[in-house]
């Protein structure tokens, strides 16, 4: 008997002994489970609102860079009282979906793009834009629908750095509500901005706010969110953080609040507890019904948490590392990967960025589910294409980042434009008409020391340097490259300047008649900075067209030859005309021949004096406003030339739709006029042309004597070229005043 108790006391013991020691194990499973779900729901309610600020700052950002585009626009017309900015205010408006925009004079009348008139001298928003500083208001009650918005504003400055006016825009605060919101946490997270006192900025539409109060800190709802004032002493000193609080009718929330970098706002992610910690209560009753069954059940609850946990972290995983529209791992899960695949392996690597060129248009006509099925294809493509240890993931809407092998440039790019011509089928498949045009930047893997960041960064800004560029879709990042981008970037800090100082030269080069006498002279721009050798002339024209730039130079341009011509009718010169290069900023605007005609009046010139030169590179698309510009110039007494003939599909065009007076050939016309038979005939054909168009042709690059001998002896009118004389400063064109002009440019 006594041994049956012994054996009974000694069995139940150990199994006491192991239901104590399996549940106090358990216990502390689930205790540091807990603990450790409780961190990744923090990291990754953190991250869902640094993403959330991130997506709001970018949004806010664009907005402002748009408006002090328009303003930069703005600030080039002379008079702003009769409105000229009207029809641009509009398409900003349109083009970037704002609610409305205004034009702010510095009396405070505001002009509205929906035709309104109102008088907002007292906003902070004008106040500051006067002031120089451009601005993000709070919500603020919009003067003519009593609606709730949010007031963009930035100084419009004049070439002087004069403040002219304030451009505003406005976006409803809904608008910021829906940019916000989010499906995390299963779609029960939702996501506001407020401000450091509590103040609704915006709320996302899943927001589970208070309707009737706009502090959420004075909501009944809220009592116990901040009972101590912490949360508000810290927003106040501009620190993040994550609190939990009791809600009655919702149970305990977990809230993160950070910093949106404007104004004093901050970005909320709210998420119920309940969602969060619902895995970890399920842990907690199976550990109790362990304990209360034995060992074997013990054994069955640990494969049971152990599986439950694996599909924990699966669905962690997926949040954090996989793209929810293409199924794929995303920009985190690949920066992780890519430092494993580059330091296992000795082959080189490039790193591609790629995206489809104003894909926000071809989102609008697809619509936002055909949209995503583009993206998908475009996934199905590279996932097809991709070799093994090669990655490739969606960065960000249409962005695209790609790990692949390079032996040699030239093969990757052959690889980059089949990939290219699989995507752009995509119209085939959905039966939609659409051009799809796409732009890759890649940046070899030169060095192990760079980031994945760096290295995006770096393709980013190859693609940039042929964005929109559609016969080379694809561009290498290199030394030349940053050293080119560091050189834009230079002279767009010195343009503005650069021209108040007129450092800015007009060079002319001289147009002769077949027997030598000058003809006209062709305008060449240089700039020399003080102290420092001129800058490449075919640089920062480059740069002056892709920023707009280049219309205030050809203002200015127009401006020197007229001042030209002045100075030359003042030392009794007799001036021959002058030929300005005409920009496609020019030829779009609908002021540059108000501009051209108010500087000849203003100068004293004749516009016969002036030649504006054409080239046949002009796109096609311009070439009903560039007839409608060159009649209504024609018309006033400017004459009219096509320069580069020969270079462009469209020379014969322009020569046929234009009211020429002058064409300048192709140098390549005259290369091989001693080797080539085939060339004076053609010669002869386009100067036989030329005599019956009663158009003057003016053949470049003459270089050789023996050249404009054959010219003579075909009959050529003009010519001009290293023989005819150097490009030279206006004050040098006639040094001796004995140089005795040809005849003017006939008129058609």
């Amino acid at each position: 008997m006594t041994k049956i108790s012994k054996s009974v006391l000694r069995t139940l013991g150990v199994l006491s002994a192991c239901v104590l020691v399996s549940g106090a194990g358990l216990f502390l499973y689930v205790h540091h489970l807990k603990s450790a779900l409780h961190e990744e729901l923090i990291s990754y309610l953190n991250e869902v609102a640094a993403q959330g600020v991130h997506i709001l700052n970018t949004q806010i950002k664009g907005d402002v860079s748009s408006l002090q585009s328009a303003a930069a626009a703005i600030s080039t017309y002379k008079n702003l009282e009769n409105k000229p900015w009207a029809d641009l205010l509009r398409e900003e408006t349109r083009q970037n979906e704002f609610k409305r925009m205004a034009f702010i004079l510095p009396n405070g009348v505001a002009y509205l793009s929906d035709g309104f008139l109102i008088n907002l001298e007292h906003r902070d928003y004008f106040q500051k834009g006067m002031k120089g500083i451009p601005s993000v208001s709070d919500p603020l009650t919009d003067a003519v629908d009593q609606g709730k918005a949010i007031i963009l504003s930035v100084p419009v400055l004049s070439p002087e750095k004069q403040i002219r006016g304030v451009l505003i825009a406005a976006h409803p605060t809904d608008m910021y509500g829906k940019l916000i919101a989010s499906d995390s946490f299963q779609g029960k997270g939702y996501s506001l901005i407020i401000k450091s006192n509590g103040d609704k900025v915006a709320v996302s539409s899943a927001s589970r706010t208070d309707p009737s109060q706009n502090n959420i800190f004075q909501s009944e709802w809220n009592r116990q969110l901040d009972r101590d004032g912490a949360m508000r002493k810290a927003m106040q000193e501009g620190r993040s953080g994550t609190v939990r609080f009791f809600r009655p009718g919702e149970g305990w929330l977990y809230v993160s609040y950070l910093p949106v970098g404007i104004n004093d706002w901050y970005f909320l992610s709210v998420v119920p507890e309940q969602v969060a910690v619902q895995k970890t209560k399920n842990l907690l009753w199976l550990s109790l019904i362990l304990c209360g069954t034995g060992f074997l059940v013990f054994v069955f609850l640990l494969f049971y948490i152990y599986r439950q946990n694996k599909q924990n972290h699966e669905k962690l995983y997926q949040a954090a590392y996989i793209d929810p529209v293409l199924n794929h791992p995303n920009w985190a899960k690949m920066r992780q990967d890519m430092a494993d695949v580059i330091s296992q392996t000795q082959d080189k690597y490039a790193f591609v960025v790629f995206d489809i060129n104003k894909f926000k248009v071809v989102n609008d006509r697809l619509g936002y589910d055909r949209a995503n099925d583009l993206l998908r294809y475009i996934g199905t493509v590279l996932t097809e294409d991709l070799k093994a240890s090669e990655l490739f993931c969606r960065v960000q809407a249409d962005i695209f980042a790609l790990l692949l092998y390079m032996t040699e440039p030239e093969q990757l790019k052959n690889r980059l434009e089949l990939i290219n011509e699989k995507i752009v089928h995509f119209q085939a498949a959905a039966k939609e008409r659409l051009q799809l045009i796409l732009s890759f930047g890649v940046c070899p893997v030169t060095d192990s020391t760079l980031t994945p960041s760096d290295l995006f960064l770096r393709a980013v800004l190859a693609k940039d340097t042929i964005k929109g560029n559609y016969d080379d879709i694809i561009g290498f990042y290199d030394d030349a490259l940053r050293k080119r981008l560091l050189q834009e970037q230079t002279i767009e800090n010195e343009m503005e300047d650069a021209l108040s100082r007129r450092e800015f030269a007009l060079l002319l080069s001289p147009i002769r008649t077949i027997d030598g006498a000058p003809a006209a002279a062709k305008q060449y721009i240089t700039w020399t900075p003080p102290n420092q050798p001129p800058i490449d002339t075919e640089l920062f024209l480059s740069v002056f067209t892709k920023n707009g730039f280049i219309s205030r130079l050809d203002t200015y341009t127009a401006e020197e030859a007229c001042r030209t011509l002045h100075q030359w009718k003042k030392q009794n010169v007799n001036a021959v005309p002058i030929a300005l290069n005409l920009s496609a900023a020019s030829l779009r605007s609908p002021y540059f021949s108000s501009v051209l005609s108010q500087l000849t009046k203003q100068y004293e010139v004749s516009a016969k004096d002036i030649i504006l030169l054409v080239t046949t590179l002009t796109n096609p698309a311009d070439i009903p406003l560039l007839r409608q510009l060159a009649e209504r110039l024609h018309k006033e007494g400017f004459k009219l030339a096509l320069n580069h003939f020969g270079r462009g599909t469209i020379s014969l065009d322009l020569l046929q739709t234009l009211p020429l007076d002058m064409v300048i050939m192709e140098k390549e016309f005259i290369r091989d006029l001693d080797d080539n038979p085939k060339t004076i005939p053609i010669l002869q054909a386009f100067i036989d042309l030329g005599h019956k168009l009663n158009i003057h042709l003016v053949f470049d690059g003459v270089e050789k004597e023996n050249q404009l001998k054959l010219l003579r002896q075909l009959g050529a009118p003009w010519w001009t070229g290293p023989l005819a004389g150097a490009p030279t400063p206006a004050a040098q064109f006639f040094p001796n005043h004995n140089e005795e002009p040809a005849a003017d440019v006939p008129s058609r």
